[in-house]
């Protein structure tokens, strides 16, 4: 690992890989500009982070640099993007992709479609570049190693979980070996072991001299293995610089960025490093550990545990689950002689990609039928009930938010539900326009959710499942896509159903969001439960986290380093 820009050379010395230069650009239909006078060089080799808010621009330039923008989308378009003596805008796509890859936000919208296995995927981009048949089967085999999917070979893409999904896609660009590798956030839908697979895999091909070009909301990620990191807002280019230069800035938290954990630390503590800026990333931080406080100061600028609801109202069951078994394919169980008491406390469902946590919920919801076992809500075997039976009383939020909605207008989408289970129109709106204000999106109730960014559109599909209001509300990776803001509003709606005395049961690969909102926390490994417990039991337990596939929060993983007795969730704000 590196910090910072010098570690494999110098900036300046040789000629500019990548040139972007007076970039403007505007879709079409639109008055703003979506990118707006950027201008910066990236030397071959290097691993570069964009972080911004969403809005900024960050997926509009990972679409300029393989020539999308303006190719696909047109628009509006002027300045120039050069990679390796070539604009961008005047060479086909066709081409131009067999130099640059890129990863879109959405893995759903990445695989082709046309191809029945995930050997077939990978190779399809091979096989439109006529790579012959002995050098594309190693190359897909190395990548499929190097991404731990080789077991799923013959399995068909769109069966695997979101996070597995993930990983097809981005072995598909990989295998391609393009000069250029553009990530637009590549391990939204990973956990936590998974997404630092991929970083140090992109992180030895920049070793190897293929250019890294990253968008994430894991800035930690960021901080821990970029040379340089792009800061967008509102289409604008605010700092080209280092990690603990651009996170130290004091302007960073207007431009809709929260800083890193490691950084907020030792703000609150007034640790910097010699050149003047806060650690970004745990190699740094813990090299200033002589500057940090004795526990007994460090614990009172952690916040107390999270309010809990009347005992009668958590403690009451919601769903039971008996001896429950299911599988998609004969003999190939994904859940196993699971037994499982579900009561009204806020839960996070956490555990690696494959673990079986979709599959759980979409049998809460009815959406699966158990292959033996049984599943009861509020006591009643649901085996007889319908999906449309459970609508007024479970809400369900899919992964994808693109599975959910099908509707022309933000608002006819969000009014759909309540429609359907019995309101008249007015109310219906009435439950649409305080849903969609609560998510934010209020000014969008008459744009096309599908002209919206994946971001938003998650928000609307929350919003759909809100407007029923559900007793019962299950959210799957609800973080996906979602930068300071959305968070935030997440965490608003998630304590507001608690004070409600609604449940709220939401699958997330986010260690930080799981341990700052929710009162309960259950594993799930290979389709059984590792361990059920309060925060504190579950993070403290490092062999199950090492079997799911998981880390500790960040705060509480600094303070296991830094000695500290306790465990350590949440700064106060």
């Amino acid at each position: 690992l590196r910090s910072g820009s010098c570690y494999r050379k110098c900036w300046g010395d040789k000629m500019a890989y990548i040139k972007v230069e007076n970039l403007k650009y505007r879709y079409p239909n639109t008055k703003k500009l979506a990118l707006d006078d950027l201008n910066f060089e990236i030397e071959k080799g290097s691993f570069i982070g964009i972080a911004g808010a969403n809005g900024a621009g960050k997926s509009t330039l990972c679409q300029a640099f393989n020539g999308l923008v303006p190719g696909f989308f047109k628009g509006a378009y002027g300045g120039r993007v050069i990679i390796d003596g070539e604009e961008t805008a005047k060479v086909p796509v066709s081409r131009l992709c067999q130099k640059v890859g890129l990863v879109f936000q959405n893995p759903f919208n990445q695989l082709s479609g046309a191809k029945e296995t995930v050997f077939e995927e990978i190779a399809f981009g091979l096989q439109n570049f006529g790579v012959p048949a002995d050098e594309m089967i190693k190359r897909v085999n190395e990548v499929m190693d190097l991404l731990d999917i080789a077991e799923y070979k013959r399995r068909n893409p769109f069966d695997l979980s979101g996070g597995q999904m993930q990983r097809v896609a981005l072995a598909g660009i990989l295998a391609m070996k393009p000069d250029v590798i553009v990530l637009d956030e590549p391990t939204s839908q990973l956990d936590p072991a998974g997404s630092e697979e991929v970083f140090a895999a992109v992180d030895k091909l920049a070793k190897s001299g293929i250019t890294i070009i990253m968008v994430e909301q894991k800035l930690e990620k960021l901080a821990e293995y970029c040379d340089k990191i792009l800061l967008l807002h509102e289409g604008h280019q605010i700092a080209f610089d280092t990690p603990d230069k651009i996170f130290s800035r004091e302007d960073l938290k207007s431009c809709g960025v929260n800083p890193p954990a490691y950084t907020r630390i030792c703000q609150t503590f007034g640790i910097r490093k010699a050149n003047g800026c806060y650690p970004a990333s745990l190699k740094d931080t813990l090299a200033q550990k002589d500057q940090f406080p004795q526990e007994e100061i460090f614990g009172k600028a952690c916040t107390e545990e999270i309010e809990e609801l009347d005992q009668r109202v958590s403690g009451k069951e919601v769903f039971r689950m008996e001896h429950l078994n299911f599988e998609y394919l004969e003999n190939t169980p994904v859940l196993k002689d699971l037994d499982l008491l579900l009561d009204g406390r806020s839960t996070a469902v956490i555990g690696q990609n494959g673990a079986g946590k979709t599959t759980l919920v979409k049998l809460l919801k009815g959406l699966l039928k158990p292959v033996s076992g049984n599943v009861y809500y509020g006591g009643e075997d649901i085996a007889g009930k319908t999906v449309a039976m459970l609508a007024g009383e479970v809400g369900y939020v899919f992964q994808n938010p693109d599975d959910q909605i099908f509707k022309y207008h933000v608002i006819d989408e969000v009014m759909f539900g309540p429609l359907n289970i019995g309101m008249s129109a007015e109310e219906a709106k009435k439950h649409a326009v305080a849903a969609l204000t609560e998510v934010g999106l209020e000014k969008l109730v008459n744009e096309n959710p599908y002209d919206l960014e994946l971001s938003e559109r998650k928000l609307v599909a929350i919003a759909s499942v809100l407007a029923m209001d559900t007793k019962v509300l299950i959210l799957d990776e609800p973080t996906i896509a979602q930068d300071w803001n959305g968070r935030k509003i997440l965490q608003q709606i998630i304590r507001n159903l608690r004070k409600q005395g609604k449940m709220v049961l939401s699958i997330l690969h986010d260690m930080d969001f799981v341990a700052e909102n929710f009162e309960r926390v259950i594993v799930m490994a290979h389709g059984k439960v590792l361990a059920d417990g309060t925060k504190e039991m579950i993070f403290a337990q490092s062999e199950v986290l090492n079997e799911a596939r998981i880390d500790q929060p960040y705060l509480t993983r600094l303070c296991s380093m830094l000695g500290y007795e306790k465990l350590y969730f949440t700064l106060k704000e």
